[in-house]
């Protein structure tokens, strides 16, 4: 828009150009909503599985013993005794539930490990652009025009090619 300006005046194009940068906002804006709510959506759901999710499967895997396909088996080795199946299930439980909150912890430490990824790649793409703006070789580049292969032709006459 900066390098076509004084035609957009000439024509009276500022109002089309204002609708459509308005337009292209609102489309900015409205994604950002969606993303931001989907995230808050997802946060939402892996609490819930990391909560309930896993403690509801190791229930069903305890009680597979007793109610399962193969419960006449079980029974029979211990003897249709209802303190060892109580002792069985509370000792089962107790293992499971804390097999289910590690679980748990370990994808909220992926998850944390995954934002540490993410700086961690920052600061390297940091160090180097210090480095080589220590070393003289950092060069800021400054956008004049839309083509590429104008910024290309600027660029060697700068360095005297032709």
């Amino acid at each position: 828009m900066l390098n076509h300006s004084e035609e957009i005046a000439f024509y009276n194009g500022s109002d089309w150009e204002k609708t459509h940068i308005n337009s292209k906002f609102y489309e900015l804006h409205r994604h950002i909503k969606e993303v931001l709510y989907r995230r808050f959506l997802m946060g939402i759901y892996d609490s819930m599985l990391v909560k309930y999710g896993a403690v509801m499967v190791g229930y069903t895997v305890i009680g597979l013993p007793v109610f399962g396909p193969n419960k006449e088996k079980y029974l029979k080795e211990i003897g249709d005794d209802p303190s060892r199946i109580t002792k069985d299930y509370v000792r089962n439980s107790s293992l499971l539930i804390n097999l289910a909150k590690a679980i748990g912890r370990i994808v909220v430490s992926y998850k944390d490990v995954q934002n540490l990824a993410g700086y961690t790649t920052l600061i390297y793409e940091m160090k180097e652009v210090l480095d080589d703006l220590e070393a003289g070789r950092y060069k800021r580049i400054m956008v004049k025009s839309n083509s590429l292969e104008d910024q290309e032709e600027e660029e060697k006459k700068g360095q005297g090619i032709k």
